[in-house]
């Protein structure tokens, strides 16, 4: 396998001079560390330009702004095949780094793609490359450590067949979805609507609507559940630790659910040792404030759903309408229903009139019609009006 190794500023001129050439297309991927930190740190960047493969040591000294600005402002497609942690660490850089752009403007997920073309929504790469290539890719260094150096050459090895093979199942993917308009338009819409979700900062005022088993807990408990989102969140961005090195959620919502703060019930519930000796008084400091703080907003999480059991079978029905539309079109039934687009739409309309939910939205909106139907059927179970919970009962 050809390929060129980028390891200092001096090495750079083939690639940017491959970037600058006007290139039909760009495949990338990368190979990262984030076991033991908040953010991803970035090992290797592969790309792939016109079929020439170039290996950027990311750990070296070297100019990477020029080439993430590059990657980012680059006209043709660039393509990746499951990119969330991927794209998640380009625009991160690019954010870091004051770009203009955070994420390319044709940017194609091969795994997103596959749900419009297979209506297969987690199908892999070797797997992809198998049906469409007949090629068996070996996949033995997954989880090897790119933080070493020298690389080893079955990992270098690994690193190339990560883009080489991704244009030909492009071009087989939009052949396929050239006689399927709908759905190449609706993989259009999904495409750059991935790369704005990308670009989002993840925050804690959002994060605490999402937790499992916070349905049933009154407004005094989702203060706190709200509070240690925060604080977990601002501890984690400062020591780049894993929010679940912190508390994880199972745990968060234990301790909100019991009530009861001392480093004893912290440990209790299943708060790290470790953790709680550094944090106990502030963990135990920021749940009591929370709990007394009535003028702190709160709104009923997702979960809350889930507690009703007409709400439910309402859920159940727009679920299977969903799966139903989803195969007359051919795409992957998670991508149109999956559990958080279901509580999204019930959420919205139980808390936010007027508001579209993401399944009424977009290409997704086009292809299921109107849900005013399960819309009103849901409002006139809950009776309510948007608002915060302020009861501590």
């Amino acid at each position: 396998m050809n390929y060129i190794i980028i390891e200092s500023d001096a090495q750079m001129t083939p690639l940017m001079e491959a970037f600058s050439a006007n290139p039909e297309y760009i495949s990338f991927d990368t190979e990262f560390l984030r076991e033991r930190t908040y953010y991803p740190v970035l090992c290797l960047l592969q790309l792939c330009i016109d079929g020439k493969v170039f290996l950027v040591d990311a750990l070296a000294k070297l100019s990477m702004e020029k080439i993430i600005s590059a990657l980012v402002n680059a006209e043709c497609p660039v393509i990746c095949h499951a990119g969330s942690e991927d794209m998640e660490i380009i625009t991160g850089l690019a954010r870091k780094y004051g770009l203009s752009r955070l994420y390319p403007k044709n940017f194609y997920d091969l795994q997103t793609a596959s749900a419009f073309v297979n209506a297969d929504s987690g199908v892999g790469l070797g797997a992809l490359v198998e049906k469409y290539l007949g090629i068996v890719l070996d996949k033995s260094e997954t989880r090897s450590d790119w933080t070493r150096r020298p690389l080893s050459d079955e990992q270098l090895s690994y690193a190339v067949e990560d883009v080489i093979y991704l244009k030909k199942i492009y071009d087989i993917f939009n052949d396929e979805l050239r006689q399927r308009p709908d759905a190449a338009s609706f993989l259009r819409s999904e495409l750059e609507s991935e790369s704005l979700r990308y670009t989002e900062i993840r925050s804690a005022d959002t994060t605490y609507l999402k937790l499992k088993g916070t349905g049933k807990l009154n407004s005094r408990k989702l203060r706190i559940v709200h509070a240690l989102c925060s604080l977990r969140q601002q501890v984690c961005e400062y020591d780049d630790i894993p929010l679940s090195f912190f508390i994880k959620n199972t745990v968060l919502v234990k301790l909100a659910d019991a009530g009861v703060f001392n480093l004893g019930s912290l440990i209790k519930a299943g708060v790290n040792c470790q953790i709680a000796k550094k944090y106990g008084d502030l963990i135990i400091r920021t749940a009591l404030k929370a709990s007394a703080d009535k003028s702190r907003p709160v709104l009923k999480t997702f979960d809350s759903v889930n507690q009703h059991p007409e709400l439910r079978a309402v859920k159940k029905e727009l679920e299977n309408y969903a799966k139903k539309k989803a195969g007359e079109f051919g795409i992957a039934r998670e991508l149109v229903v999956s559990r958080r687009l279901l509580e999204d739409f019930m959420y919205t309309a139980m808390y936010a009139d007027g508001v579209k939910s993401l399944i009424e939205q977009g290409w997704r909106a086009e292809m299921l019609g109107s849900l005013d139907n399960f819309r009103s059927r849901v409002q006139k179970l809950c009776n309510v009006s948007p608002s915060a919970d302020n009861s501590d009962a």
